[in-house]
């Protein structure tokens, strides 16, 4: 068989729009509506030079072409957001990115956007415009992808980690009482990567992207009832949530989450609860905080105002400010409140930790200042994770004149 990849008579997509003179976006569409033969492999199109010179020849340079129905069409998305192009005149360009073959919108095209989520040039610049844009009070919060990646692993640990201390749980409505003896074997955990890669229009995750990116992870536990307990089915649920598109088109978030994200999570598992009979303990925590709008559909604006479900307690987890968010006149609410408590101030400083190392990535050092224009946490708590780091014997504690405190690898 021949190999197209080195075959000089075969043109890529790129080639072949300078060859025939005309965009990339126009031979796309030849090669969709039929007019253009052309071969895939490894992801990208290869075209004869033949048959290229037989589209001189026949004259169909020019003019507009017989279009398929766009439902024999391939589903195609917008390389940087994701949007469907259902019909082949929403394609504005390809990623300018060499072989990559990733499309463009029209609309992200008229903003400027001349590349896909992969292979965004300026990306850096967009992070220290957003960082500036924070420092000036801008912008309410600033949380990296993989920063908010670490928040949800750590929320769900901490749900895990607590729940194995207790045995012994009151039903939230028929009063009796539920033994557990292994947390473990009741537990569902889950994430939503297949909408990620759905939502980017791809097969496969590499390892290092479920590292940089959060994935709305969860845990579910479905609890087991005797034969002579006559409640409902019981589950407790915590969920992380996170902005996807925006995590993935810049590699960080601005924006706390609000009432529709809320809404929809809320439209989500009560209605499961519901049509299952099953009361969920359920806990949404959003790496980059909750809105005032989020905060008030929950706890209310007064009194008989607040949040209500037959089939769902709910509370909601702040990771940007640490909080826990519930109506606390609820008296069910209250007694389950310590099932969900937050990061302990020793977890605090490990996630800390975790983001100074991920910032430092492949250099041997960071100083104070550095940490504290990168990393949205307190002086204090990255100074103590420095302490820390120093401890570990993996890094050492310098003073750097001019400059301040900085930690070395060692």
């Amino acid at each position: 068989m021949t190999d197209e990849k080195s075959n000089p008579d075969f043109l890529k997509i790129p080639e072949a729009a300078r060859y025939l003179g005309v965009t990339r976006r126009w031979v796309y569409r030849r090669i969709w509506n039929g007019d253009l033969p052309a071969s895939k492999v490894g992801g990208l199109y290869f075209i004869r030079q033949a048959d290229l010179e037989a589209l001189i020849e026949q004259g169909k340079l020019g003019g507009t072409l017989k279009e398929k129905d766009e439902t024999g069409l391939p589903v195609l998305k917008c390389g940087y957001c994701f949007r469907l192009l259902e019909s082949d005149t929403l394609i504005g360009d390809v990623c300018a990115a060499e072989d990559c073959e990733a499309l463009i919108c029209t609309q992200c095209l008229v903003e400027g956007i001349h590349y896909c989520v992969q292979h965004l040039p300026d990306r850096q610049h967009l992070w220290e415009a957003a960082l500036e844009a924070y420092r000036r009070g801008e912008s309410p919060v600033l949380v990296k992808a993989g920063q908010a990646r670490l928040r949800e692993v750590n929320f769900i640990q901490r749900i895990q980690a607590r729940l194995s201390t207790i045995n012994t749980l009151r039903h939230p409505l028929s009063d009796e009482v539920l033994t557990v003896q292994n947390w473990e074997a009741l537990l569902e955990q889950g994430d939503e990567r297949a909408e990620i890669m759905k939502l980017m229009n791809k097969a496969f995750l590499e390892t290092e992207w479920l590292s940089q990116v959060p994935l709305n992870a969860h845990a579910l536990y479905s609890l087991p009832l005797s034969k002579k307990q006559k409640g409902p089915k019981v589950a407790i649920l915590a969920q992380a949530l996170s902005h996807s598109k925006a995590m993935l088109q810049q590699g960080f978030d601005t924006q706390p989450l609000g009432v529709d994200e809320l809404t929809q999570a809320l439209l989500r598992v009560g209605e499961e609860a519901q049509k299952s009979q099953t009361v969920t303990l359920a806990m949404f925590a959003a790496t980059t905080g909750w809105d005032e709008a989020a905060r008030k559909l929950i706890v209310g604006e007064g009194a008989g105002s607040a949040f209500s479900h037959h089939w769902m307690l709910v509370y909601l987890n702040d990771l940007e400010k640490r909080e826990m968010i519930y109506n606390r006149l609820d008296n069910r609410l209250r007694g389950y409140a310590e099932l969900f408590t937050s990061l302990l101030p020793e977890e605090e400083i490990e996630e800390v930790i975790g983001a100074i190392e991920k910032e430092m990535g492949i250099y041997d050092s960071m100083t104070l200042q550095q940490a504290c224009q990168a990393l949205p946490y307190p002086q204090k708590s990255i100074e103590k994770a420095f302490a820390q780091l120093a401890a570990s014997g993996r890094y050492a504690l310098t003073e750097v004149p001019g400059i301040g405190r900085a930690i070395v690898r060692v």
